[in-house]
């Protein structure tokens, strides 16, 4: 114990060197037994003064604050619940029924502080935040019921009896700044035990004792002269003083205040005993203030509800007429409550040179809400658009993010001319800092949307909806509508994979092998946003009306429930690059290109969506580039049109080739399958879930002399392997057919034939190849090869021409000869076919 002098001072400064480095271990039956010196044990089953308590699960914003006695088994002990103590004990009533009503006060046993931080800080208008160095007297305990944020507790000597006397000392410690106006007195107030935990806190926030001294005992003279209080004469305001003025704020001072623990207009009801009952979420049935003023007095007919979305600091009604234009501000300023208090939101401080905390601030503020996210290094949402109300990925800009600030926090600077804090909005230099920083750790990084669930790779189903941080997608679904096995087996797989393919079953597919690419498209579609990469898939046929857009849209229903809109296919890289972009922007599910009149040109920025897990380019309409998520299905179909070149790997062919004249006339015995799919879309994806997950149960057996598809190892794990497992066709056959088949490669294979048929594996240069073409005569075989090529300028070579085409083959293998360039003495390259 800390000895005071004969001037009533001490030498005692708290600091978080009296903090022990380990929770000390102190049961809260014990806590008690000392506390009240006993009495709660004394008091047994009796109706003498005993401590009251309070105890709930989950957050205390919706806990049930009735209190009960604390005695003997009746003290919680549970470290998941919030468990609380009054600083007094109660008498009952004359029913014998124990609350903390003013007029059942008994005796006050313990002194208590709340929002005791390390860090000096400046109070947040009435809210009074309170230094270490503020605590001049050494506590009986200290408990941390939030990272950073203490309890300071002293135990008094010998209680107070006098409800008055124990009025005064409430009134000096927030008059000294040390407490909150609304906190109420030594009948309302309410500090938490040792062992608990704070559930407003997600995930709960266990407390720990970091202070245990029971033998810091104190009288209310030795509680007034060792924190420097002073008695509060009646006419004074009784406001918290500011702890430190602005000016005096150092650099390292907090910017963040978190929303309050407690509601302080519903904490002030309930210790002015007007709470009547609950009577749904957030709403309480109270007294009303005004009742003498009601007819008959009646006590009926006033409400009051939390602070939400529509109510910021929550609302009012009374519906007696007497009542009548009386709302939450008339209640607030007759419980005292000042308006600011009553706002349930953080708090963030405006002052300079802590741009670096305050955007920390915001983006913790932002990263609780559950629906804001960091991609590629931006901040983005979750949102709602569209008739159908589905999920989307939004980029949130300097406008977005002033609104829903305003909606989440509370912004407050220090106005010089008022010499107090003042509310403002966020200041456009803040909101342009907290966007364009680029580091926003708080925020959990956001890969995609996913609508429905994903496989793990254990083969087990994660079917929780919302973030999932694991795999960093956000689930957008309705777990009850999707039923898959807990083990399922080979048969589950085949009896799943019949129910598939039924859905096929009218579709003139050419060979088995589309069909099963059909089906691969279909799983594809299902898991895509858990892939890295996946190719594309091409519906292709050769007369109008073979069903090509229909299956692209069936496909599509396995990826979104929603309408997926077709684009047209771009004609150059440039044209190609900003539809990808801004495609990809809100992390759409699916990209179809319908009826497609050209083949599918090799575009850079396509082939990189195809074979890239981030895809970089400049948005439309701004100066700066960003990075986009590729996890997107894409489709395409088209009439003798496909992939050609270095596309030829990179996408999936599926070809149907109706028998019918006219296939556009054909009779089908489902004309309403989408809409069919679509209703029991949960069914059908479940179907698609259960073959991935048997295929990994059975330990993923895979096809040793199957024939790699390089880039999407990944994609033939979960989409190909298991329809080979099943005895179905490679889906990925007509890739290897096509990439032979490719016209470039068939052309570039007949100038190599030609090449190795005078000079086999000899060396040459353009000049000797120009010699030995132009030997020839105009309609020789060799002169045509060259001729179709787009080799030959009139009855000649063209030699630059050729140089570049050398170049740009070098390295091709085709029809067993590869071209090689090797390194000899000249100035002309020397290639090789070897």
């Amino acid at each position: 114990m800390t000895d005071i002098d004969k001037h009533g001072a001490t030498d005692f400064v708290l600091s978080s060197e009296h903090l022990s480095q380990k929770p000390l271990e102190v049961s809260n039956a014990d806590f008690i037994k000392i506390a009240f010196q006993g009495l709660a044990y004394q008091a047994g089953e009796g109706n003498s003064p005993c401590p009251l308590g309070v105890r709930f699960h989950g957050d205390p914003c919706h806990g049930n604050w009735t209190a009960v006695r604390l005695v003997n088994e009746s003290i919680p002990s549970a470290a998941d619940e919030n468990n609380y103590y009054t600083l007094s004990v109660f008498r009952p009533d004359k029913a014998g029924k124990y609350s903390r009503k003013k007029e059942l006060f008994s005796a006050q046993y313990v002194i208590g502080l709340d929002d005791v931080t390390p860090k000096v800080i400046a109070r947040q208008d009435n809210k009074a935040q309170i230094p270490f160095d503020r605590i001049t007297l050494a506590p009986s305990y200290v408990l941390e019921t939030s990272e950073n944020n203490f309890q300071v507790g002293f135990f008094l000597k010998q209680p107070i009896t006098d409800p008055r006397k124990a009025d005064e000392l409430s009134k000096a410690i927030i008059a000294a700044g040390l407490s909150d106006p609304g906190a109420g007195g030594p009948t309302a107030r309410l500090m938490r035990l040792p062992v608990g935990c704070n559930g407003k806190k997600h995930p709960p926030f266990q407390c720990r004792l970091r202070v245990w001294e029971p033998g810091c005992c104190y009288t209310p003279e030795e509680i007034f002269a060792g924190l420097g209080l002073k008695l509060t004469p009646e006419h004074l305001q009784t406001t918290a003083i500011p702890i430190i003025q602005p000016s005096q704020v150092s650099g390292g001072s907090s910017v963040f205040t978190p929303s309050p623990e407690f509601n302080i207009v519903l904490e002030t009801l309930k210790s002015k005993g007007m709470v009547k009952k609950r009577t749904s979420s957030g709403k309480y049935e109270i007294t009303c203030p005004w009742r003498s003023e009601h007819t008959d007095m009646a006590d009926t007919g006033a409400e009051y509800w939390e602070p939400d979305e529509h109510h910021p600091v929550g609302g009012f009604k009374c519906l007696h007429g007497h009542c009548a234009g009386r709302n939450i501000k008339d209640l607030l300023e007759f419980l005292g409550v000042n308006p600011e208090d009553a706002y349930m939101f953080p708090r963030i401080t405006i002052r300079p040179g802590e741009a670096k905390r305050i955007v920390i601030a915001v983006n913790t503020v932002l990263a609780q809400t559950g629906y804001f996210f960091q991609r590629s290094g931006r901040i983005v949402r979750v949102v709602r658009c569209g008739l159908e109300g589905r999920l989307a990925v939004e980029e949130v800009n300097a406008s977005c993010l002033l609104v829903d600030l305003s909606s989440l926090t509370r912004w407050q600077h220090y106005d010089g001319r008022s010499k107090q804090m003042s509310v403002c909005d966020p200041p456009t230099k803040y909101l342009q800092a907290i966007l364009e920083g680029g580091n926003h750790t708080p925020l959990p990084e956001l890969i995609g949307i996913t609508r429905q669930p994903s496989v793990k790779e254990d083969g087990a189903i994660r079917t929780e909806s919302g973030y999932d941080p694991e795999t960093k997608l956000y689930g957008d679904f309705k777990a009850s509508d999707f039923t898959v096995p807990e083990a399922p087996t080979k048969e589950d797989a085949e009896r799943a994979l019949n129910g598939i393919e039924a859905l096929l079953k009218e579709f003139p597919f050419e060979e088995e092998c589309d069909r099963s690419a059909a089906v691969a498209a279909i799983l594809t579609a299902v898991i895509r946003a858990q892939l890295r990469v996946a190719p594309m898939f091409h519906v292709r046929a050769h007369l109008p009306g073979s069903g090509k857009s229909y299956l692209t849209y069936l496909i599509a229903i396995f990826a979104t429930g929603d309408d997926v809109g077709a684009s047209n296919f771009p004609t150059n890289d440039e044209e190609c690059q900003k539809l990808l972009i801004s495609l990809l922007l809100p992390a759409p599910p699916v990209i179809m290109f319908d009826n497609l009149t050209t083949d599918i040109f090799p575009h850079k920025s396509l082939c990189m969506v195809l074979t890239e897990p981030v895809v970089s380019g400049r948005i439309l309409g701004a100066s700066r580039v960003t990075e986009l998520s590729t996890r997107t299905l894409i489709l395409s179909s088209g009439n003798n049109v496909g992939p050609i070149r270095d596309m030829t790997r990179r996408v999936v062919p599926i070809y149907l080739n109706p028998t019918e004249e006219l296939p556009v006339t054909r009779q089908y015995k489902r004309p309403e399958l989408l809409e069919e799919v679509k209703k029991q879309r949960g069914k059908y994806v479940s179907c698609a879930l259960t073959i991935i997950a048997a295929w990994i149960r059975a330990g993923s057996p895979k096809t040793p002399s199957l024939r790699t598809l390089n880039s999407y190892s990944q994609w033939s794990d979960l989409c190909r392997y298991p329809l080979l497992w099943l005895g179905r066709p490679d889906p990925a056959q007509r890739v290897f057919e096509v990439m032979t088949e490719d016209p470039e490669r068939e052309q570039v294979g007949a100038v190599f034939d030609a090449i190795h048929g005078y000079f086999e594996k000899r060396p040459f240069t353009v000049r000797d190849l120009a010699q030995w073409v132009e030997a020839h005569a105009v309609n020789s075989e060799v002169f045509g090869i060259f001729e179709e090529a787009g080799l030959v300028c009139g009855y000649a070579l063209d030699r630059k021409r050729s140089g570049w085409w050398l170049k740009h083959h070098e390295g091709w293998n085709v029809n067993d000869k590869k071209l090689i360039r090797i390194k000899k003495s000249g100035k002309l390259p020397t290639y090789q076919l070897v």
